[in-house]
C-alpha cells in the first residue's frame, strides 16, 4: 500500500478516470484520502459525478422513430 499523497493537479488530472474505476488501487487511496481533506477537488469530483450521472441519464434515453427516420431522410438527401 502507498502512503504517496497526491496535490490538487494530480487529482484533479485523474478524477475522470478514478469515477470510471480506471486507476490502480494505490492511486484510488490516495485521490480518495485528498479528496476527503480538500474541499476545491471534492467539488471538482461532485461535479465531474454530476455530469457523468447526466450523461448516464441521458444515454438511457429512447430516442423516437420519428426523430430517427428525419435524420436518416436528411442524410439520404445529403448524399
Amino acid at each position: 500500500m502507498s502512503d504517496e499523497t497526491i496535490d490538487c493537479t494530480e487529482c484533479q488530472d485523474q478524477v475522470h478516470d478514478y469515477l470510471q474505476r480506471e486507476v490502480s488501487e494505490d492511486l484510488s487511496k490516495s485521490i480518495t484520502a485528498h479528496l476527503a481533506n480538500c474541499d476545491h477537488c471534492d467539488d471538482v469530483y461532485k461535479t465531474e459525478d454530476d455530469l457523468n450521472q447526466i450523461i448516464r441519464t441521458s444515454c438511457e434515453t429512447q430516442t423516437p422513430e420519428e426523430v430517427i427516420a428525419r435524420i436518416r431522410k436528411h442524410i439520404a438527401e445529403l448524399g
